[in-house]
């Protein structure tokens, strides 16, 4: 992980919540993507990627959000970003986050009422 770089994973009835700091690089990744894999369940339907508190993501990063995308799909369900900004909110929108499967929103709370059912 880079110096000041750190994850947190958090499961709710609802969504997966991971939420990123600083840098969501190679060294990031490697540490967050087994942990991913242990303590969030298969059948995971909703992800919740929050980064307001991300400075910086590179391929690496964009390659762990490709994968909590399929695994979306494949149980019928979004992954969100909140609070993405600056050069993390460039690079989702340049290498296509956008659209229908992907909502950008301006804070966690908005995120998460996305989720709830109406």
């Amino acid at each position: 992980m880079t110096l000041d770089s750190s994850y947190e994973i958090e499961n709710k009835p609802s969504h997966a919540l991971i939420r990123f700091s600083g840098f969501v690089d190679a060294s990031t990744v490697l540490q967050a993507r087994p942990v991913l894999q242990q303590q969030v369940p298969p059948t995971a339907v909703n992800f919740i990627v929050d980064l307001s508190a991300a400075d910086f993501l590179d391929s690496h990063g964009v390659g762990l959000f490709v994968s909590l995308l399929k695994r979306a799909h494949a149980n019928r369900g979004h992954i969100i970003f909140a609070g993405a900004g600056g050069q993390p909110l460039s690079v989702l929108q340049m290498v296509g986050f956008n659209g229908e499967l992907v909502q950008y929103v301006d804070s966690l709370a908005a995120a998460e009422q996305f989720l709830t059912p109406k």
